[in-house]
């Protein structure tokens, strides 16, 4: 029985479970238990992957795991393998293979992904993979999401995909929350009733026998056009719910699952709060009477001003600097005119090798 040795256990490997695209899957145990043991195939870009999937995993699980996430345990240098938690339970295409669910059902099943997906985004990177196969019920009705092997920073390129559950721009490469946010829409879509998504989905698709409500939601999560679904998982969440979200098309800045209208001059501030972990967090609020985040002493700030038919963002005192993407990389601006679509983030850390956004937003200006 071939063994493994982390940092503080060692793992005996019961049996495989399958086989990525970029990664073999063990399920092996140790003194507390089963756990999952991922290893890259051969390779120089399955190495980075993996690498790039445990920082991101680390990062996820800190300071305590998220209920709707499968939970890093270490990685182990030596041999570049990720170990991670394992979840018992049926997938959910298997668990939806011969029955449909409840309306009722499939919104409580949505709502826990959606909740997953929002601590995803919140750290600047896209899952990109959001399928049945990817989803374990270990309770009826508790999704947990796993397998971030493809998962890319806003902004990157994203490097494959699954055909139908996937968003279209992102099986072209494009990689933005909104696709997240489409695959949510599929899920939804699959659960009521069944349909395969091998084939072009749209509009057409959505049952008649559902709410008004749920029918809304799903026209807009599985528009071709990302700039028309959610803004963040957050609203399509609140939207479940009933919460009534407009269309907004008018220009505006999403920060953490918040959607503000832009002005013609926008302060923001980031504020430092410590999160049990001893590092200190970043979050974003805006100074004076709409606040975007909960309040907080500003320690450095930035402004969005319109000028003319343009919006520009200036830094004023950031701690970590302010960044844009372009291309297929994160620079550093001290002012910049914003374009449609634009991220940009206030701080950047180095995590696995590249750049995470600290507090990553998306602009909208059509």
């Amino acid at each position: 029985m071939m063994s493994i040795r982390g940092k503080n256990s060692i793992y005996k490997v019961v049996k495989k479970l399958g086989s990525g695209g970029f990664a073999e899957v063990l399920l092996a145990m140790n003194r507390d238990g089963l756990v999952v043991i991922k290893l890259p195939k051969e390779g120089e870009l399955a190495n980075k992957l993996i690498r790039e999937e445990a920082a991101i995993l680390e990062e996820l699980s800190k300071p305590i795991p998220h209920d709707n996430i499968v939970a890093f345990i270490e990685w182990i240098p030596d041999v570049s393998a990720l170990v991670e938690e394992y979840i018992p339970g049926h997938t959910l295409d298997r668990a939806f293979s011969s029955r449909r669910a409840t309306q009722n059902d499939a919104i409580r099943i949505a709502l826990g992904i959606l909740s997953a997906l929002e601590k995803i985004h919140s750290l600047g990177v896209v899952h990109g993979d959001v399928k049945p196969d990817n989803i374990i019920l270990p309770k009826p009705l508790h999704p947990v999401l796993i397998d971030l092997g493809i998962a890319r920073a806003f902004g990157g390129r994203s490097m494959a995909g699954t055909p139908g559950w996937s968003a279209p721009e992102f099986m072209k490469g494009e990689v933005s929350p909104e696709a997240d946010i489409y695959s949510v829409g599929v899920i939804l879509l699959f659960l009521i009733s069944g349909i395969d998504p091998a084939n072009s989905i749209g509009p057409q698709d959505i049952p008649r026998n559902i709410s008004d409500h749920l029918k809304h939601v799903l026209m807009r999560a599985l528009s071709s056009n990302p700039w028309e679904r959610f803004s963040s998982a957050k609203e399509m969440a609140l939207s479940l719910m009933g919460a009534k979200i407009p269309v907004r098309n008018v220009p505006k800045i999403v920060i953490q699952g918040k959607t503000i209208p832009l002005s013609n001059k926008l302060t923001f501030g980031r504020v430092k709060r410590q999160g049990g972990t001893g590092k200190a967090d970043v979050n974003l609020q805006e100074i004076g009477s709409r606040r975007a985040l909960p309040p907080g002493p500003p320690i450095g700030w930035a402004e969005i001003v319109r000028v003319g038919t343009e919006y520009w963002i200036s830094d004023k005192g950031v701690p970590g600097g302010l960044w844009v993407y372009e291309g297929s990389t994160w620079r550093r601006v001290l002012d910049y005119p914003l374009k449609h679509g634009q991220l940009i983030s206030f701080g950047m850390r180095r995590r696995g090798g590249y750049l995470l956004p600290y507090v990553p937003a998306r602009v909208y200006l059509r």
